[in-house]
């Protein structure tokens, strides 16, 4: 049996006009609401952080991309390792103030068909330390399917293809989207005349 006095609490707490005020009562209300729309807030806050930094990246690969090619295309035959040099290290100017060299790697690729006897991958460099694989294929190798048929190279004629692949790290990784790795590639045709020549491995080791 219940000791009288915790009887007596029980009845009072149980009148009518004790329970329309404990019904009424709007104190906390504010803090309870607050709690629950907190978490879609700070996903907001994170949201509006992050998207405008992704699209920032993304243009900054795209700019680059095109820049890469365009250089390389205005090059005259025969391109050297000084030359790949000079037009990598413009491509990671154009990424900045995001570091293409340690978080990324550009690639170019010349896609010929001499005399007509087959498209094949001429020649290809790289500089960056992702260890991305390029979509136009590997040099002596013929273009993977990816590599767009409409520009297929003519007999003599020559593809330039310039891929910036990125890998985006979101500052909040942990809370929305971990990061994975961007890429864009552009072509465009050399101004002068095909670039046969494989000019060698750039020197990256230097560059900014």
């Amino acid at each position: 049996m219940m000791p009288r006095n915790v009887l007596t609490r029980l009845r009072t707490l149980l009148r009518p006009e004790r329970s329309r005020r404990f019904g009424s009562d709007g104190r906390g209300v504010a803090a309870v609401e607050f709690a629950l729309i907190l978490p879609i807030l700070v996903l907001l806050l994170i949201g509006c952080f992050e998207v405008p930094r992704f699209v920032t990246i993304y243009q900054r690969i795209a700019r680059t991309s095109a820049g890469v090619a365009d250089l390389v295309a205005q090059a005259d035959e025969p391109m050297t390792k000084d030359n790949m040099t000079d037009i990598f290290s413009a491509g990671l100017i154009m990424m900045q103030p995001y570091d293409a060299k340690k978080d990324g790697v550009i690639i170019v690729s010349s896609v010929n068909n001499p005399a007509g006897n087959g498209v094949k991958v001429t020649w290809q460099e790289r500089c960056g330390k992702l260890a991305a694989t390029s979509v136009v294929g590997n040099a002596g190798s013929t273009p993977l399917g990816t590599f767009p048929a409409a520009i297929n190279p003519g007999s003599d004629e020559e593809v330039i293809a310039a891929e910036v692949f990125f890998t985006y790290k979101p500052v909040f990784s942990n809370i929305i989207y971990k990061g994975s790795t961007l890429s864009l590639v552009s072509y465009t045709r050399p101004r002068n005349q095909n670039l046969m020549t494989d000019p060698g491995a750039p020197d990256c080791t230097t560059q900014q």
